[in-house]
């Protein structure tokens, strides 16, 4: 296998080691994070084994993947994964005397408590809440196996919920320590270091040398580790859907401002003295973006931004806009009055609005239920009940997006064979033997867990090794409340892991193949045809019942694409340059697309609850005409990529470009200091926007093949998604 990298072609053996070196290297906050799961999960493990607590790894896999974006978050988290707890707890024992006594009905009752427990994990609204649901599911299923005695039964499931409640009370009681210590907000921390790391690189090209290579580096970092974990941050945070809609948006420019200077910082000095002189204005620019992040209440505001007559297309021009585009998606945010106000029922939706309409919801249930069942089958037919975990597996890999490709794949196994048979079942033969103490356990609980911690750290190509090392030496070292030698054991857990894996691969690659450059492609075009559909809706009570729903699913689009993007990665054969050359133009497009989004929410009509009466943020009819105007370009956005991934798709046919609308032109002796000058700017920048964006996108097939310059960083040094 070869990869594109340093403008040559590198083997497995000289790629994999670069990549690691640079999935690996340490970044601001990484270390907290990793310390804080040691000693939760540890801590965790102490309780279960001193109070000799049956299926403890349940505890420790809770306090290991608790949300941790702040004590708010983890609090709710736990409490989310109690509460799933609880509720299988009632309906367990009715379903298991119900159903459970005949083999046949006893498989149904399965098959649709699995089915549950994958469309809940896509449909809630509230991410730790479905995690907690499918873990428990999946897990008390094993204990009903073959049921008998019920009292016993019983007893084990509500052993489930202490060591539940005991992982998620000692990561509530970790992270309160912590954060009294030292007091962090990993979202906006992510985003002011990132800005700080360009800020230090504008200024090194500015003529500060002294710190050029180490804030090339830092860039250079951040490129490689990508913006994702922050927007798994918000993903798995408990915001409303508008302020998620906010903070990816900040995000995603945030990350394409580090993909530009990752370039710039290989020009490194070897630029001309003008750019220089802009470096040195954009650093100034920044500086003042982080203060406002940091202080939203703050007065100071960025200096505006005025286009150069003649615009070049370097780098600099490309970061000058989008640092222009992030100060007006932070003078949004921080100005009183402006923004969609969230209802109270939507914020507290506990569904997604599509969860009974979108069909991707029941393919990925059925697929997840298919492999599920699948195991089952296969543990029950050999009479191997110590291979159960493959079912708890199973659910543990639908935790993270399933992409169609085998290096994915791959990455799941190599996790598991390292936590189950190099940890697992190595620490039975080589270290157990010698441990007596409660001290020995936990240290090497300790040492496997910060290396899993770590490794789950990165950036989501390869942090799903570190949760598998994890659930794979917890399910095998934690499942009971003492010791355990035996290799019988630990063979058989670890062989179900590894079964479970191997039925997801079967299931979702080979039943169902989804290749993830096609499917992000059309999940874009789908998010561009909802914007679309969502400046066109009318402005009575039903349009804004229509409008919070299309929120909802375009928030939902954007993520699918990030998620795809990230799998494209992992794609080989002949088509990975085109494929690679597609996510780039796919995540720069995003970019756009997601601050189009953002900035359009002020123009669209809102009910204030209680008021009684319909209102728009600014109240002028053109409002609606520039709305109108901005989904003509999307409409013809995605008609034109769905065509470009049709089976009869003819590489370089154009959709037809339709009517357009002219920008808007500020009247006169109206300045951006006034109210309209104001508001025709805004109409004029959102227009402008979508006319570039469908240039940019009609101008060349979307699986074009970029050329080597280009290629090198996004095949040999990956990029974050948008």
């Amino acid at each position: 296998m070869e990869f594109v990298g340093q403008g040559s072609k590198q083997t497995l053996r000289e790629w994999l080691p670069e990549f690691l070196v640079r999935e690996l290297a340490p970044y601001p906050g990484r270390w907290s994070v990793v310390v804080r799961m040691i000693i939760a999960a540890v801590l965790t493990m102490i309780v279960i084994v001193t109070f000799r607590i049956p299926y403890g790894a349940i505890g420790v896999n809770c306090a290991f993947i608790l949300s941790r974006e702040n004590l708010r978050s983890t609090a709710k988290s736990g409490f989310y994964f109690i509460f799933a707890f609880a509720a299988w707890v009632v309906l367990l024992p009715v379903g298991a005397r119900m159903f459970a006594s005949v083999p046949l009905t006893h498989f149904v009752w399965e098959a649709v408590t699995v089915f549950v427990c994958f469309f809940l994990l896509k449909t809630l609204t509230y991410f730790p809440l479905a995690t907690g649901v499918v873990v428990v599911g999946t897990a008390t299923l094993a204990i009903w196996y073959l049921p008998g005695p019920a009292e016993l039964n019983i007893e084990l499931t509500l052993w489930q919920i202490l060591a539940t409640a005991i992982g998620a009370a000692i990561t509530i009681v970790v992270e309160v320590v912590f954060r009294y210590f030292a007091p962090e907000n990993r979202l906006t921390d992510g985003i002011r270091d990132r800005l700080r790391s360009i800020e230090m690189l504008l200024e090194s090209v500015g003529g500060d040398a002294a710190n050029t290579k180490s804030a090339a580096a830092q860039v250079m970092q951040y490129a490689v580790t990508g913006a994702s974990m922050l927007r798994q941050e918000v993903a798995h945070s408990h915001l409303s859907a508008l302020e998620r809609s906010k903070r990816n948006a900040l995000i995603a420019l945030v990350g394409r401002s580090i993909d530009i200077s990752a370039g710039l910082a290989v020009e490194g000095q070897h630029v001309e003295r003008v750019y220089r002189e802009r470096a040195q204005g954009l650093a100034a620019r920044i500086s003042a973006l982080r203060r406002l992040i940091e202080n939203p209440g703050s007065s100071e505001r960025v200096v505006q931004w005025a286009p150069r007559p003649g615009q070049d297309s370097s780098p600099f021009s490309e970061l000058e806009t989008t640092i222009h585009l992030i100060a007006s998606v932070v003078d949004a945010n921080g100005s009183p009055g402006v923004g969609f106000p969230e209802e109270t029922a939507s914020a507290n939706r506990l569904f997604v609005s599509d969860a009974f309409s979108n069909p991707e919801y029941l393919r990925f249930a059925l697929a997840g239920t298919a492999a599920s069942m699948l195991c089952y089958i296969i543990y029950v037919g050999l009479n191997w009940p110590g291979i159960s975990t493959a079912v708890t597996t199973c659910a543990l890999t639908a935790l993270s997006d399933i992409g169609s490709s085998r290096q994915k794949q791959l990455l799941r196994i190599v996790g598991a064979s390292i936590g189950g048979f190099v940890f697992g079942l190595g620490s039975q033969i080589f270290i157990l033997p010698y441990v007596d103490t409660i001290v020995g356990l936990g240290i090497l609980f300790a040492f496997v867990t910060g290396v899993a911690a770590y490794v789950a750290t990165s950036s989501p190509r390869l942090s799903y090794v570190g949760l598998q090392i994890a659930f794979a030496f917890y399910l095998i070292n934690a499942t009971s409340f003492n010791i355990s030698l035996d290799l019988t054991i630990g063979r058989d857990r670890a062989v179900g892991v590894l079964l479970g894996i191997a039925a997801m691969w079967f299931v979702f690659e080979r039943l169902f193949p989804r290749p993830a450059a096609v499917q992000m492609v059309r999940q874009f075009a789908r998010s561009a045809r909802l914007l679309a559909s969502l400046n066109s809706v009318g402005r009575d009570e039903s349009g804004l019942v229509r409008i919070r729903m299309l929120r909802d699913e375009i928030n939902s689009a954007f993520a699918s694409v990030n998620a795809e993007a990230d799998a494209v990665l992992f794609e080989s054969g002949e088509q990975r340059p085109a494929f690679l050359a597609g996510r780039d133009r796919i995540r720069r497009w995003l970019v756009s697309l997601r601050t189009l989004y953002l900035l359009e929410l002020p123009l669209l009509p809102f009910h204030m609850p209680g008021d009684g009466e319909k209102r728009t943020l600014v109240d002028r009819t053109s409002n609606a005409e520039t709305l109108l105007c901005v989904a003509g370009p999307l409409m013809r956005i995605a008609e034109y990529l769905e065509k470009e991934i049709s089976s009869d798709s003819r590489h370089g046919a154009h959709a037809p470009t339709g009517e357009k609308c002219a920008p808007v032109a500020p009247e006169e002796n109206a300045s951006e200091t006034t109210k309209d000058g104001r508001i025709a700017a805004e109409h004029s920048l959102l227009l402008g926007m979508a006319l570039e964006l469908e240039r940019d996108v009609l101008k060349e097939p979307i699986f074009k093949p970029a050329d080597l310059s280009a290629a090198v960083f996004s095949g040999c040094q990956p990029t974050p998604a948008a």
